[in-house]
């Protein structure tokens, strides 16, 4: 069985509290500690930084912060997003330069505030500033968790500075995409952030023992979890239909297609590559294509849809 399907990522509901409180609601949450700033004159721009992000949301379609952020087109644009508000900004004649800086701050309050969560390829691209995320998410959402944390790794015989670090943003980014705080996370998560963070920034990955050794001892996992990544890592890799089902494809002859096309290159192909090949046909192109055409059942595309 493969380490992914014994433990799965856990899955992102289609709402939560947090994401249909109502604007009111949002701005009272958003004016109170821990979301604001001690230093006065930077939370004067925080403020008009929220009210941006929220007007900016509003003016999106959907009912809840989720699904307006789902509709923008900015998790399209990955770590390319800022143009996407910024253009939005200029449409209504807010071009101030000081304008973006906030706005980029106050949407990573926003999300510590679990008013939206983002998907982790979005946040493996590195569309979110991973400092300004942690030093957010320590302050806001587990500050005690986070301080646990860095303790272990300055604890931790022959891991460096930088791994630590790592391991923070690591942690931060998937309370963003997952919600819930560092005792949440499961062996799943940290599959998945890994494998999308090698897919996504091609190339390999640094310090990826030390994050899920220091959240073991942590004790996010619970018992009976792997001591160590190589562990869980050698539990087997995916098969191509897994590969593929990770996308949840509506539509099944094309599901079958990719499948066969992938157990075709398998012999040719390390695994690495296998997966990277998956995710292009599978996410970038396939279930992009199903987003925005629900109705497409075949690779025989109107000439509409492949001018997208």
């Amino acid at each position: 069985m493969a380490a992914q399907k014994r433990f799965p990522a856990r899955t992102v509901p289609d709402t939560w509290p947090g994401t249909e409180r109502s604007r009111a609601e949002a701005a009272r949450l958003l004016s109170r500690p821990p979301y604001t700033l001690k230093n006065a004159g930077s939370e004067l721009h925080h403020k008009h930084g929220i009210v941006m992000v929220l007007d900016w949301l509003e003016d999106q379609p959907g009912q809840t912060w989720q699904e307006r952020w789902q509709a923008s087109g900015i998790e399209q644009a990955g770590a390319a997003w800022r143009p996407v508000i910024k253009q939005w900004l200029h449409a209504r004649g807010l071009k101030a330069a000081w304008r973006m800086p906030v706005v980029g701050r106050a949407l990573t309050t926003v999300i510590s505030a679990e008013l939206l969560r983002p998907s982790v390829d979005w946040l493996a691209a590195g569309a979110s500033r991973q400092g300004v995320l942690v030093r957010s998410m320590a302050h806001s959402r587990d500050p005690a968790g986070f301080e646990r944390l860095r303790e272990l790794g300055a604890q931790a015989q022959g891991v460096r500075p930088g791994a630590v670090s790592t391991t923070l943003c690591r942690s931060a980014l998937i309370l963003a995409a997952k919600g819930g705080t560092l005792a949440d996370i499961t062996v799943g998560d940290v599959l998945e952030l890994l494998e999308t963070q090698a897919v996504v920034l091609k190339r390999a990955m640094a310090g990826t023992e030390v994050f899920y050794r220091l959240l073991h001892q942590f004790g996010a996992f619970g018992e009976g979890a792997p001591q160590n990544l190589r562990e869980v890592r050698n539990l087997g890799q995916r098969t191509p239909e897994e590969l593929i089902d990770r996308y949840g494809l509506t539509c099944r002859p094309v599901r079958d297609l990719l499948v066969d096309y992938l157990r075709e290159r398998q012999p040719a192909l390390d695994y690495n590559s296998l997966r990277s090949l998956s995710y292009h046909l599978g996410k970038c192109f396939w279930q992009n294509i199903e987003q925005h055409h629900p109705d497409a059942d075949s690779l025989r595309l109107a000439p509409d849809v492949i001018g997208q």
